[in-house]
């Protein structure tokens, strides 16, 4: 078991910290979507897009820079990233609208909820798209 453990444990570290950047993000997030839905009266719906654009590209360099230690920014990986949270943004609306209106949770709390359902399958996605290159001159190395 220990032998397992071991040989996953740079993909652990790497989860750990793309959970602590997205908790520090998905706080940050939240006062954010707080401020426009609270604050200003925006539509909980354009609360939530807003702060997703300003969340996903947060997201994008602070996983690249700390999590993948990758420092090769580029327009390619960058676009990618934005494919994985529209993924994640569609799969997290859907959360929050099914939660919204069927289940009648607070349109404050379905959108703290959501996340739980998205963040395992985005970080293998986010993991594949910045590591692609760093993996493949492991593998010829």
């Amino acid at each position: 078991m220990f032998s397992k453990l071991k040989k996953h444990k740079g993909k652990i570290v790497e989860f750990i910290k793309f959970n602590i950047i997205g908790l520090s993000n998905f706080l940050i997030s939240q006062l954010i979507y707080i401020t426009l839905f609270l604050g200003l009266k925006l539509n909980y719906l354009i609360a939530y897009t807003i702060t997703s654009v300003i969340s996903v590209s947060a997201s994008y360099f602070l996983n690249s820079k700390f999590t993948f230690k990758e420092n090769a920014y580029s327009a390619k990986k960058f676009s990618l990233s934005i494919l994985i949270y529209v993924f994640e943004y569609i799969l997290n609306m859907g959360v929050i609208i099914l939660f919204v209106q069927v289940f009648n949770i607070s349109k404050i709390l379905a959108p703290i909820i959501a996340p739980l359902f998205s963040t395992p399958p985005v970080f293998f996605m986010m993991r594949s798209v910045i590591k692609k290159k760093s993996q493949k001159k492991e593998i010829e190395s």
